[in-house]
């Protein structure tokens, strides 16, 4: 069971209170000075690492992006041209069944180097046209990979034959679509320069290469002639030397630092720097800083797990290269990289238990000074509570904190002295003050009961007096405010009355006057609503008399439309007259010419006969074109003169519709003005009907409102009974007004009489 804190001896406290204070310091101060150092170191690490991963990243893009450049320049020079152009013609002219196996035979085959070191050969001495080419261009080409650290460099034809291999492997002299080649990063990155933009670079990201038995990536351009046509394609191929010699250039240790490229596939693009790690194209663990490399995004992590399963920091940089899709990859050994955090750790607990070992000795030696004292002042304190006043009184002369208590002490044990005598006179002073108490108990209990002649007449003692004279001077004021009360409810009482009988008045005339107005209201609302269907009925009618109105009009321009055309009927008739008499004198004239020419024929005796015939029926049809224009005039006569009455019928039509549409007019004027009217009328009375219901409104609530003064009145005709019954309570010894009870109950009794009276 824990001790508590105030039944601990002070002398136990005080040290075991400065222990744990200068614990909690040298604790609190080693803490923040442990914190503010790692804090600082691991961001001093975090920077260094930061900055070493992005000097290689730095390193590392320089280089591709150099090597790309140099590859486009290479494409570009005449003498590469020249190069694959020669070898591609020489080749034909190598006087042997097999070309390709006899370039095999001795620049592989026959090649007095090691495997690794072929490219040492320039001339193998077969004297042929290849070989003299080959003199020319390969010790160029040596020079450019050894600068530039490629592993080695392809000149292919257009259609797709190695034609020059600097390292002389199991990929020279072999077509990129044979056994040997097909579906390797060469045949690939081959393929796609030959179909390439002129200029372009094409890139193949580093994978297996089995003619080379490494992993390697390959850079290829096309190469054109002067015409700008395509000739060929150089590629360079990349092994992990040029990548590992870009990231490790600013490594200080690389026995605990690891630099690395990862792609989206999380594949290592880089073999590791540390030893036994892991191998190019190895497949990485799912470890945070993997994935947010697989993620491409930029972290620093303080705690992951690298492939080998040590604890490390890390930090991910997503590269910007063009074809190759990488994120940059570093950890750094947590033990190395805080070996300097750790010691401090030790070095501040080693300081923390030699804090508690002195803190422990100083404070109790400084708490003995402190208690000892404080033991003396307590025996001093013992004494004085057991009115022990001889006892001694030790260290009066001190000049600290215990010489002021202990000449307190001393001064207390004076006044006790002087207290004890004091009491003796307050316990004599007690007695008269008793006396007084009960006499102002025994008024206020009779004060409480409601009686209000309850004076004190007994004197008190001198300073006590007062206190008397206030309490009767109080009940005389408080007679007189309760008589003031009761005249105050009888006022009451009577005007409450005549207010409840004049409210009870107006009441009942505002109620007739209600039942008045709404009457006058139903007879206007009725009015109103039969005025309105009479305007509603009215403005029919003048729809009616409008639409009639406008159908008169149309018929009358019908009547005038005919009358022009029986105009024109009677002007085509008079035309047809005139025709008809130019036929008959035609007619006439054909008669008489017939008639000529049968004289003429009979003078002409037998030579005539057939003439005569002719004239003979001549006069014929003349006689009947005659007849039939006098035929067809009289028709037309009869015409004209049916064509007229037409005319004078439709005349007097015309005129009959015009009458009509003024006098329609006129009515549906008329009938306009007695429905604008009737409106009119309508409104007004709609206004009317609107204040008879607003004024019925106003009288209802008049009503409503001389109920709730009737109400209110009644109220406080019952307040005043209520409070003459409170007043009731109390005696007073003298009556209150002329002619008025000598009691309060007296009073109340005759004031509800009269209550019931008038109620």
């Amino acid at each position: 069971m824990l001790l508590k804190p105030s039944t601990v001896s002070l002398k136990v406290k005080l040290p075991l209170l400065m222990v744990v204070l200068t614990v909690a310091f040298v604790v609190t101060v080693s803490f923040l000075i442990y914190s503010m150092a790692e804090r600082s170191i691991r961001e001093n690490v975090e920077t260094a690492q930061a900055s070493k991963a992005q000097a290689g990243a730095q390193a590392l893009t320089f280089r591709m992006e150099a090597a790309q450049n140099d590859v486009a320049n290479l494409a570009a020079q005449p003498t590469t041209f020249r190069a694959i152009n020669n070898f591609e013609r020489v080749i034909a002219m190598i006087e042997d069944p097999d070309p390709i196996g006899y370039m095999k035979k001795h620049y592989i085959d026959a090649n007095p180097n090691a495997a690794d070191q072929r490219a040492d050969l320039v001339d193998p001495g077969d004297g042929s046209y290849y070989t003299q080419s080959h003199v020319t261009y390969h010790p160029t080409f040596v020079q450019t990979a050894a600068i530039n650290g490629y592993s080695d460099i392809y000149l292919i034809t257009p259609a797709g034959l190695v034609v020059y291999s600097l390292r002389k492997q199991a990929d020279f002299a072999e077509d990129i679509k044979g056994e040997a080649l097909a579906g390797t990063g060469l045949a690939r990155v081959a393929e796609a320069a030959l179909t390439a933009e002129p200029g372009t670079v094409v890139i193949e990201d580093y994978s297996p290469y089995a003619p080379a038995g490494s992993s390697d990536a390959f850079l290829a351009s096309p190469v054109l002639n002067k015409a700008g046509e395509p000739v060929g394609i150089i590629v360079v191929r990349l092994g992990t030397e040029i990548v590992q010699s870009a990231l490790t250039a600013n490594l200080s240790d690389k026995g605990h630092e690891n630099i690395f490229l990862v792609s989206p596939d999380g594949l290592a693009r880089s073999p590791s720097v540390i030893e036994g790690g892991f191998d190019m194209l190895a497949s990485l663990p799912e470890a945070p800083h993997i994935l947010a490399a697989k993620d491409k995004r930029y972290a620093q992590f303080e705690e992951v797990t690298t492939a080998s399963g040590l604890s490390a920091t890390a930090v991910v940089i997503p590269l910007d290269l063009t074809g190759f899709d990488w994120s940059l990859v570093m950890e750094t050994d947590s033990a190395t990289a805080f070996a300097m955090v750790y010691q401090i750790r030790y070095m501040v607990l080693a300081l923390i238990g030699a804090s508690i070992a002195v803190s422990i000795a100083v404070s109790w030696a400084a708490a003995n000074r402190v208690t000892r004292p404080i033991h003396q002042l307590r025996d001093v304190t013992n004494a004085l509570a057991n009115e022990e006043y001889a006892v001694e009184v030790t260290g009066l002369k001190r000049g600290d904190e215990f010489g002021d208590l202990a000449r307190s002490l001393d001064s207390f044990r004076d006044k006790l002295k002087l207290a004890d005598a004091a009491a003796l006179r307050e316990e004599e002073a007690k007695k008269s003050t008793d006396f007084v108490v009960e006499e102002m108990s025994q008024a206020l209990a009779d004060l409480q009961e409601g009686n209000l002649t309850c004076e004190l007449s007994t004197p008190f003692v001198p300073h006590y007096e007062t206190l008397r004279e206030n309490y009767n001077r109080s009940l005389e004021n408080l007679r007189n405010s309760l008589r003031e009360v009761v005249e105050a409810a009888q006022h009451v009482d009577r005007f409450s009355q005549e207010q409840r009988a004049a409210a009870n008045e107006m009441a009942e005339r505002t109620e007739s006057q209600g039942a008045t107005l709404e009457k006058t209201a139903t007879a206007l609302q009725d009015l109103t609503q039969r005025l309105r269907d009479t305007a509603d009925k009215a403005t029919e009618v003048d729809n009616t008399m409008r639409g009639t109105r406008r159908e008169a009009e149309q018929s009358n321009e019908v009547v005038r439309s005919a009358v022009a055309a029986m105009d024109q009927i009677q002007q085509a008739s008079a035309e047809i007259s005139k025709i008809i008499n130019m036929i008959d004198d035609i007619a006439f004239q054909t008669n008489l010419l017939a008639l000529n020419a049968g004289v003429e024929a009979a003078r002409a005796g037998s030579a005539g006969a057939g003439f005569a015939v002719v004239a003979s029926e001549v006069r014929n049809l003349a006689r009947r074109a005659s007849e039939a224009a006098g035929e067809i005039k009289a028709l037309t006569s009869a015409s004209e003169e049916h064509v007229a009455n037409g005319v004078s019928m439709v005349d007097r039509a015309g005129n009959a519709l015009t009458s009509i549409i003024q006098q329609v007019t006129a009515v549906s004027d008329l009938v306009s003005e007695i429905a604008g009217g009737v409106q009119h009328q309508s409104q007004g009375l709609e206004d009317i009907n609107a204040a008879m219901r607003e004024l019925d409104s106003v009288t209802q609530q008049n009503t409503a409102m001389a109920e709730e003064a009737s109400a209110s009145s009644q109220l406080l005709q019952s307040e005043a009974n209520t409070l003459a019954q409170v007043v009731a309570r109390f005696q007073i010894d003298t009556p209150m007004s002329r002619g008025a009870p000598a009691t309060w109950e007296e009073e109340a009794e005759a004031w509800s009489d009269r209550h019931s009276a008038h109620g």
